[in-house]
């Protein structure tokens, strides 16, 4: 069977039909009318975006809304100095109150209690203050907002600034008087900020909400909070509230951060912590140190006195700090938690072990010891000690080890002594 060819008809190829239509609208195949054409599309994508703009403008606020930052607190107060410490004079009522009364208590599912940190409370007025005759919700109000305090001063912000934790509860007033006022007197000496907090201020911010226990970790949020608080420091400058400082003469940068003046104190090719294999680097470049801590007499980080920098380094070693899976790892109990936890952290991190000196205790935290102060009498005082304990001249006397003791009280009152007499 013959199959019968199809009658042949018009053929339009997609490209003859564009052109048709193209010139249905008026316009001619040439570079006049393309141009038209551009011109038109164009006028009605600009028209059709006024409009969309006219009548939706929730669309192009969104998508620059962000919200302001902020630190533990939502609603922060501007402080007007850049000295900023708690009313000390507070200690005897806040040991009234107890921790538990100074917070909201929630109880959780499996019956257990944790203190709750109310991060979008605002403060207390001053007029609301005038009208309120009641002192123990004063004093409750007081330790609630002074972690809302930041200074933001450009004009006059501090290059250096003095972060101590201080305890209500296991320090009487009279030593937490002194320790406050050697840390504001060596500031004002040196034109440094003080940034000092009741350590209670973090306790709801722990998983374990024991003191004792979270004792060391509250350290970096302590620092973390500083940072933010002083956003244009150079340095933050950690020192214990279990130690002095006690030469006042001597200032941070020319002491410490000079080049000439840290190379005689950087520890050079030792064990990053005892017994490791990971030893800090033999060629240092001074300029680039952004953490500046001590080793104690075992080898082992000392945590005591420590200098960080408000940068990126330094702000991403104190964040890992803050990391909870960090904070609550099961570090060797007999040691430091805090002391591990940053050995962890130099040894597995070589860029972050680059931006930090290790220095001998002497200089940021050297171990005072009752039986070497003895006005100059025994040989190692005589000789101008060793390079872990206190002498004359040296900047800060570290107490460390005085609450097991039981002498942090006593020990601090002797030298505080003698920073007066000098």
């Amino acid at each position: 069977m013959a199959i019968k060819p199809k009658k042949k008809g018009k053929m339009y190829s997609s490209r003859s039909v564009r052109s048709q239509w193209f010139n249905r609208l008026g316009f001619q195949q040439n570079k006049y009318g393309t141009c038209k054409f551009l011109s038109i599309i164009t006028a009605f994508v600009c028209i059709l975006y006024f409009f969309s703009n006219r009548f939706y403008p929730t669309s192009r606020s969104t998508s620059v809304s962000y919200s302001p930052s902020h630190g533990l607190y939502i609603n922060e107060i501007p402080a007007s100095s850049q000295l900023i410490y708690p009313h000390v004079e507070h200690v005897p009522v806040l040991k009234q109150i107890t921790v538990k009364g100074l917070y909201v208590t929630r109880l959780e599912i499996d019956g257990s209690k944790r203190l709750i940190l109310k991060s979008e409370e605002n403060a207390m007025t001053d007029e609301e203050k005038k009208d309120t005759t009641d002192q123990i919700l004063l004093v409750k109000h007081s330790f609630l907002d002074h972690g809302k305090l930041v200074y933001r001063k450009n004009n006059d912000a501090p290059e250096v600034v003095v972060v101590t934790l201080i305890d209500f509860e296991n320090y009487d007033l009279e030593t937490i008087i002194q320790i406050v006022q050697n840390r504001v007197d060596y500031a004002l000496k040196h034109k440094y900020g003080v940034y000092i907090r009741w350590i209670q201020e973090f306790l709801p911010i722990l998983e374990n909400q024991n003191l004792a226990e979270s004792y060391e970790f509250v350290k970096p949020l302590m620092v973390r909070a500083a940072m933010h608080a002083f956003p244009t420091a150079k340095y933050i400058h950690f020192v214990d509230q279990d130690a002095l400082l006690m030469n006042l003469d001597l200032s941070l940068q020319k002491y410490l951060l000079d080049p000439k003046i840290l190379d005689l104190a950087l520890l050079k090719n030792v064990p990053v912590v005892a017994n490791s294999n990971i030893k800090t680097y033999n060629h240092f470049e001074y300029s680039s140190a952004k953490i500046i801590i001590p080793h104690d007499a075992n080898g082992n980080i000392d945590t005591s006195s420590f200098v960080v920098a408000n940068d990126f380094y330094g702000q991403a070693l104190i964040d890992y700090l803050n990391d909870p899976l960090l904070r609550n790892f099961p570090w060797d109990p007999t040691a430091d938690k805090l002391s591990s936890a940053i050995g962890h952290i130099l040894q597995w991190h070589p860029t972050l072990l680059g931006k930090t000196a290790i220095v001998i205790p002497k200089v940021l935290a050297s171990q005072y010891d009752a039986s070497l102060d003895q006005g100059g009498k025994s040989e190692n005082a005589a000789s101008g000690g060793d390079l872990y304990h206190y002498n004359e001249g040296d900047l800060a006397a570290s107490f460390k080890g005085c609450r097991a003791r039981g002498t942090c009280a006593s020990e601090i009152n002797h030298m505080y002594s003698k920073i007066k007499k000098n």
